[in-house]
């Protein structure tokens, strides 16, 4: 009866901390930014404060943070009830929730950092839930050494930073990142925007850091749901939370936009050859992760945040509906086919033609836009392409693929407008979309990220139905996530 009362309680703080949250959102939401300091003092030297930051930012992750942590622990009242660990689930799902909004709150360098090691040991504690299996235990440990070598990065970040600045205050930095000229180190900051990048690469599960997340099935699916849902958005929010200070890190948000194409287009590559539900939507949410750092690359950061919410709601709905899904899959309806020739062609074609056509435009001040949209469209079409019709008549079932492209398209495009024009306030960032600047460099790295989806586009039409030699073999390593999980299980067994 106490452990039902413990369980209990934390339940309802889940659900007071999402109340909380609305109505801090309601009352700073008027203000472009609010910054309470609560502790300051001086630690060898340094000065060290604890303080909490309200701007759109912290408070559309906060309020997604907290309703996601209290769906989840909702959902875990009748899906652990009777297990012996329950009270130790709700302990460190607690823990974790606490620590996220603590990061998405920071005011400073030291505090968020101080967050970001406890969202991870947070998870590391949910990751060994059942310890006695010795794979939940093989997938905490590589979870455990891709995190320790982003820690080192970000923290080496943050000393370079405190060089430029010689502060940790998130609000003197950015008032300061404007005038970076005149800054004495400011040639430090592309060498700390690339260890942010490595940083947010080994949280977000990028490749080639991505080999721990699909090893974590033998965690609960709450667990899946909270980790896929939220914490897996931590690399993307610290992009963000300092993209005022990456503006000159030219380098970095190339190497953002490449490694981020890859990512999505190998993530969905293995995903389409996965018979398991939950390895399905592991790459599924490294693929989309990809496309969050791609839009990061790109420098559209109010996408890539619209993009993180959406996905998180959506992920967690899947997790947490898993034997739902498995018992749709096997009604008739609409399935997938490879899409032809020419469908890959028109998708190609139209695709590079929007990308192009953002250079010529307003001087290429929103090039970065048009790129994503022509990934997209890429999309869009190469999804059209592969629909087969199964007792739907086919003009029924295209008018209604248009009409939720249509609606869908509105929708993002009004959310996006509401959300850039509101982080652009927040993180008091007047630069235009893009990061880099309509140049001859910018045009090949859009056009190789471009040329990488479509190299995905076409070869997932090949794994679809692989009928020579090698599209078998190549379907095979694919099957097998390329061969991570078995070579990183023996570099840790040496």
């Amino acid at each position: 009866m106490r452990k039902d009362l413990q369980v209990f309680t934390i339940h309802r703080i889940l659900w007071a901390l999402v109340a909380g949250s609305v109505a801090l959102a309601i009352v700073f939401w008027s203000a472009n930014v609010a910054t309470f300091q609560l502790i300051a003092g001086t630690i060898g030297g340094f000065d060290v404060s604890l303080g909490l930051r309200f701007d759109t930012l912290s408070i559309l992750l906060l309020v997604m943070v907290a309703l996601l942590g209290a769906i989840v622990g909702q959902y875990s009242l009748r899906y652990l009830d009777g297990e012996k660990k329950q009270r130790y689930f709700y302990r460190y799902l607690l823990f974790t929730i606490g620590a996220v909004c603590i990061l998405v709150l920071s005011s400073n360098l030291l505090m968020f950092f101080a967050a970001w090691l406890a969202t991870s040991y947070g998870l590391h504690q949910l990751l060994l839930y059942r310890d006695e299996r010795p794979l939940a235990r093989r997938a905490a440990t590589k979870k455990f050494v891709v995190s320790r070598i982003g820690d080192v990065a970000i923290l080496a970040a943050i000393a370079l930073i405190y060089r430029v600045f010689g502060t940790f205050e998130f609000d003197l930095i950015f008032a300061e990142a404007r005038e970076l000229s005149s800054r004495p180190h400011a040639g430090l900051l592309p060498i700390a925007g690339f260890l942010l990048v490595v940083g947010a690469m080994t949280k977000s599960a990028q490749y080639p850091f991505h080999f721990w997340l699909p090893e974590t099935m033998e965690t609960p699916a709450p667990v899946s749901a909270l980790m896929h849902a939220g914490i897996i958005n931590a690399g993307g929010f610290l992009i963000i939370r300092l993209s005022p200070v990456l503006t000159t890190a030219t380098a970095a948000h190339a190497l953002l936009a490449v490694m981020g194409a890859f990512t999505a287009v190998f993530g969905v590559l293995v995903m389409i050859t996965q018979s398991d539900i939950k390895k399905k939507l592991a790459y599924s949410t490294i693929s989309q992760m990809g496309v969050m750092m791609f839009a990061c690359g790109l420098g559209v950061y109010s996408i890539a945040l619209f993009h993180m919410i959406a996905h998180s709601f959506y992920k967690a709905h899947a997790f947490l509906s898993t034997g739902m899904l498995v018992r749709e899959s096997n009604k008739g309806g609409i399935l997938l086919k490879p899409g032809g020739p020419i469908a890959l062609f028109v998708s190609v074609l139209s695709g590079a033609a929007v990308v192009i056509a953002g250079f010529t435009l307003a001087g290429g001040a929103y090039s970065a836009y048009f790129t994503y949209a022509g990934v997209l469209l890429l999309g869009a079409f190469q999804s059209i392409g592969s629909l087969r019709l199964d007792g739907v008549g086919r003009a029924r079932v295209y008018s209604q693929v248009a009409l939720v492209f249509g609606v869908a398209a509105t929708v993002f495009l009004a959310i996006e407008f509401f959300i850039h024009r509101e982080l652009s306030k927040s993180l008091r960032a007047e630069a235009p979309a893009t990061t880099f600047g309509a140049s001859s460099a910018e045009l090949q790295i859009h056009l190789f990220s471009f040329a990488i989806f479509v190299i995905g586009a076409w070869m997932s039409g090949l794994l679809m139905r692989p009928l020579s030699p090698r599209m078998r073999k190549l379907y095979v390593f694919f099957w097998n996530g390329g061969y991570f999980s078995v070579r990183t299980s023996k570099f840790l067994e040496n």
